[in-house]
């Protein structure tokens, strides 16, 4: 052994596979950790499943028991868009004769992030190719689909329903794989057609996991694994990590608070709708007193701030929230105020000429 312990400074690259039996050797009685090279979760059994959210609970309920501090919780709405029109008719020859016109964006199958990348595409090339390329679609909603896909009842009204922001559309021939990350928004992810498995990691296991803020990437915090082979070697603590896993089908959706890490997994031909609303605003129960829901009302009765138009051009995901921004112009404003009103003039006091 110690002629080993020697010897390992001289190693090269090319003998990576040494240096690692070198260090399995040491004091490990030549096992590997668990989760060795597999995929991100491999490396322990998950917690408990998910909770279900019944399909009729009030929004001020679900602020209280999956928002507020004392929840903070993802979970699974079962069956909350079976009997959408995107669940019965999102075929390929359904999009491709009612939105094949749109332009979108697409991404590698296995995200990494750090190598981001993206192309542009129509809905109807996509379909011709996406079964024997390695690319998926995620790209605003287009405007025409919304009237297909039902709006959630807890964001009919009231405060969430104010606070809309954008809507993603996600496609692919499946074997997809995301990044372990988290976003800036709470998020109602929904499942039209195929399966996807979901992880979840508590804030409070962040501290185990190497979180990084990357940049050009908004809010999105992201940790420096590979999540279809853990180096559990050099990511030691990922084996410490405590999860939640959970399976969701064409129908169900699954809620993902702002903030709250997760990584997400597609098999077979898989297409799903996502809507995020602004985490920043406190919600108010008296915003509730006149709400009266419909499950039959879509997407496309509701207000949402971005969209995406036939002849748009630019429909990326992750806007900015504009509440914040329009806040930040107004605290940089109140800094000129005094000088818009002062003797002189605005644009005398800057000395514009």
């Amino acid at each position: 052994m110690i002629w080993l312990l020697l010897m390992l400074p001289y190693l090269t690259d090319s003998s990576a596979w040494f240096k690692e039996l070198f260090l399995l050797s040491d004091g490990r009685c030549g096992t590997v950790p668990e989760g060795h090279l597999q995929p991100f979760g491999y490396h322990k059994q998950p917690g408990l499943p998910m909770a279900t959210i019944p399909n009729s609970i009030t929004a001020d309920e679900f602020n209280r028991k999956f928002i507020q501090p004392s929840g903070y919780l993802p979970g699974i709405f079962r069956g909350l868009q079976g009997n959408s029109e995107a669940v019965r008719n999102w075929s390929d020859g359904y999009l491709a004769d009612n939105f094949g016109h749109y332009k979108v964006l697409t991404e590698v199958k296995h995200e990494l992030r750090q190598k981001y990348g993206k192309s542009l595409n129509t809905i109807s090339k996509f379909l011709q190719e996406y079964r024997t390329t390695n690319q998926y679609i995620v790209t605003v909603l287009p405007d025409d689909m919304r009237r297909d896909v039902l709006m959630p009842p807890i964001l009919q009204c009231g405060t969430f329903s104010h606070n809309l922001l954008e809507l993603n559309f996600w496609m692919a021939s499946g074997n997809t794989a995301s990044q372990v990350h988290y976003d800036a928004d709470h998020n109602i992810h929904c499942l039209i057609a195929g399966k996807k498995s979901f992880f979840m990691i508590h804030p409070d296991q962040y501290h185990k996991m190497n979180m990084q803020r990357l940049q050009n990437t908004g809010s999105d915090y992201c940790p420096t694994i590979n999540q279809n082979k853990v180096d559990m070697l050099k990511e030691q603590s990922i084996g410490d990590v405590d999860y939640q896993w959970d399976v969701i089908h064409p129908g169900d959706c699954i809620f993902i608070p702002s903030q709250y890490a997760h990584q997400v997994r597609s098999y077979g031909r898989s297409i799903s709708v996502t809507i995020l609303w602004d985490p920043t605003l406190p919600f108010d129960p008296e915003s509730m007193k006149d709400c009266h829901v419909n499950n039959t009302s879509t997407i496309a009765d509701h207000n949402v701030v971005w969209n995406h138009k036939a002849d748009d051009i630019f429909f990326d995901v992750g806007y900015a929230t504009p509440y914040i921004m329009r806040d930040e112009l107004l605290n940089i404003w109140s800094g000129w105020e005094d000088l818009v009103k002062s003797k002189g003039g605005f644009c005398e006091k800057l000395d514009v000429r």
